[in-house]
């Protein structure tokens, strides 16, 4: 082995320990609580049904580990392995079996810590009703059903019991700790409702749940009167205060249920071990349906949140469709004059390049207006096949100037090509606001990385996952971090929705226009908190459907539509139809220096009295004007058309279309395209 070999091993060496040493803390702690409450139950007259009911140590240490990262299992499940053994110390069970039993607890609570974090939720959370069934049945049912199976066995060959007996009493007990106490404690640990729990939404159920089994106790009310008292209010505390309300009162009324029937009170502890049989289904049933009932409920805001984003969107785009619709006739304005203008100055006038920069604005102008029509679903969606990697490079290189000072912007691209179908411009632009939004915030690095998995796996512990869109099945996916203080909780839920920003001088569309191109594609964005790496990092992370079409040769160069060296027409007949006067004005002067004998034409009758005395050799109108050219396709079948804009009409055999605004060499292109169809 060379010598430099443990010096390289040293930095992964180095972060188990730390690793170790910050979770061997709260690893004494839950030792401790593991030994507190495990200790009582060593001679309990109802051992062998209550026992693994007022037994919330597993529940409570598989609640624990959940959310911790898996490099910090080890000092849990070791402190609770010698917190079983020193809790076996106060019976006089031998110490073979006590290792027995104690090494099944660290193998219940492991299995059922993986169980959850891997298939269920990797922070914890109890949102969808898909998560709470995969809950149910892996812990309760699954995990607890192995846990009992290996107890059963061990009690049956250590003290001669029968097997079925044994195993039944531990799986509903069991499972039903893990049942009412796992989202409880889940629940209360919810880094985004830190301090809320003490409120009077989630305090108060629980008060009524306890007054109930107290009143039953003191009245001698039946099973039947409390069971149905207790669902009523379970069911209110679901409905108003969610689920940590929910599970919260379903906890207490499973404490008092049990002290009860452990003090021989209540209507429980008359009939025997009938009686605590009913009281186990009776609070599995009740939980079930007060977490259901939560959780449902919660989907069913989610979604409503969903479609008042969706309004916002719609009416943004409206509202922004609208201006820049009217705006597009400003700069097409502007641009043919500056186009003409160019034309009558010498290449070495003082104005030429005062000229040359008008047309260059008006032509980043058509580009925002542009992305603005295709954001508001208002312009014509041409798509093509990019790769992913093009577009993030051009994006970087157009975020790396706006970094302040001690910002670095990092970019990790696969090997491998990332083919998606959609618009160029719009996914730089999205790329482009993530990098600087990540660069704004960013304490000093700032990572764009890509893939072509389903963008489940970010890297780290993602908590507080907000999604906007749909994530296909099989995602491309780029992903920009930044180790800046991150966001809010309180903000993470609103962070895509039109101006809102908290930054001072925001606009707070960035993220929105980001979500609008992702749905817009077919994709979705999410963000995420990642607090297992050093310096925590904040994500977000946009994922697009892929394509199955093959990406074009790359192009050495841009051909440029340039001035023909001789006129396309000898004085021929083109009508142009446009209600804006000034747009069609530059039309005609363009199409006259084509060598065409421009005929403007403000609406529809004019435009068809225009065709039937003069005879033009070509029609420019509008795309959206679908009964003008369903008339001139009957009148005159080969006239060639250039269509322009958007609008429902399908495509026509001889028909040319161009996109809002375009300028004299886009023109110029169309014409030759569709003179070329009638050769």
């Amino acid at each position: 082995m060379h010598m430099d070999e443990p010096q390289a091993l040293a930095p992964g060496f180095r972060r188990a320990d730390m690793a170790w040493r910050r979770g061997l803390v709260p690893a004494l702690l839950l030792g401790l609580a593991y030994f507190l409450l495990a200790s009582p139950l060593a001679h309990m007259e109802y051992g062998g049904t209550l026992a693994a009911i007022v037994w919330p140590a597993p529940a409570l240490a598989i609640a624990v580990l959940w959310r911790q990262p898996y490099r910090q299992w080890g000092a849990g499940l070791l402190a609770i392995l010698l917190a079983v053994m020193a809790a076996g110390l106060l019976d006089p069970a031998p110490p073979e079996l006590d290792f027995q039993y104690a090494l099944l607890n660290v193998c219940e609570v492991a299995l059922c810590a993986f169980l959850g974090r891997r298939l269920i939720s990797a922070d914890g959370r109890l949102q969808t009703i898909r998560q709470l069934a995969r809950f149910v049945l892996l812990l309760p049912l699954a995990g607890c059903a192995v846990a009992a199976a290996l107890g059963a066995s061990i009690a049956a060959h250590a003290s001669q019991l029968d097997w079925l007996p044994e195993w039944r009493a531990i799986l509903v007990g069991n499972g039903l700790a893990v049942l009412v106490l796992v989202p409880a404690l889940l629940a209360w640990r919810g880094h985004d409702e830190a301090g809320r729990w003490m409120r009077g939404p989630t305090l108060a159920p629980a008060a009524v749940a306890l007054a109930l089994c107290l009143l039953a106790a003191a009245f001698h009310l039946s099973a039947e009167i409390l069971r149905v008292a207790l669902s009523l209010a379970l069911a209110w505390a679901a409905i108003h205060g969610g689920l940590r309300a929910a599970s919260l009162a379903v906890f207490v009324a499973a404490l008092a249920g049990i002290a009860l029937a452990l003090c021989g009170i209540g209507p429980y502890s008359h009939a025997g071990d009938d009686g605590i049989w009913r009281l186990q289904v009776d609070l599995a049933g009740l939980a079930l349906l007060s977490f259901f009932i939560a959780i449902a409920l919660s989907e069913r805001r989610a979604l409503a949140q969903r479609l008042e984003r969706a309004r916002r969107f719609e009416s943004l785009g409206m509202l922004a469709g609208g201006i820049a619709h009217d705006f597009n006739n400003v700069l097409a304005a502007a641009g043919g004059y500056a186009e003409m203008a160019q034309e009558q100055l010498e290449p070495d006038a003082p104005a030429a390049a005062a000229m040359q920069e008008v047309a260059q604005a008006v032509a980043r102008g058509r580009d925002m207006t542009e992305q603005i029509l295709l954001a508001a679903r208002r312009g014509d969606r041409k798509r093509q096949v990019i790769d992913l990697r093009v577009a993030a490079a051009e994006a970087l290189a157009l975020a790396q100037p706006l970094c302040r000072p001690g910002v670095r912007l990092e970019w990790q691209p696969p090997a491998a090509p990332l083919p998606v179908l959609g618009h160029h411009g719009q996914l730089v632009r999205a790329l482009l606001n993530l990098l600087r939004n990540a660069a704004q915030a960013a304490q000093g690095s700032v990572v764009m990385r890509a893939g072509s998995d389903d963008g489940s796996d970010d890297g780290g512990t993602a908590a507080g996952t907000v999604a906007v869109g749909d994530a296909p099945a099989a995602a491309l996916w780029i992903e920009v971090a930044d180790d800046g203080a991150g966001i809010a909780a309180d903000d993470a839920q609103r962070l895509f929705d039109p101006f809102f920003s908290r930054r001072g001088g925001g606009t707070g569309l960035g993220l929105a226009i980001v979500a609008g191109i992702a749905v817009e594609h077919g994709g979705g964005v999410r963000f995420s908190r990642d607090g297992a790496g050093t310096p925590p990092r904040t994500r977000f992370r946009l994922l697009l459907p892929p394509t199955q079409e093959s990406l074009p040769e790359p192009v050495a160069g841009t051909a440029l539509a340039a001035a023909p060296a001789s006129p396309l027409a000898d004085g021929d007949l083109a009508l142009v139809v446009d209600a804006d006067q000034t747009r069609r004005e530059t039309r005609e002067e363009w199409l006259a220096e084509l060598g065409f004998e421009p005929l403007g034409c403000a609406d529809h009758d004019e435009a068809l009295a225009a065709l039937a005395t003069a005879g033009p050799v070509l029609l420019l109108a509008p795309a959206a004007e679908s009964a003008l050219i369903a008339q001139v396709r009957r009148i005159a079948p080969e006239l060639p058309l250039i269509l322009c804009g958007a609008g429902t009409l399908a495509d026509l055999p001889a028909a040319t279309r161009l996109t809002e605004p375009f300028n004299r060499g886009a023109l110029l292109a169309a014409i030759r395209e569709v003179l070329r169809r009638q050769a």
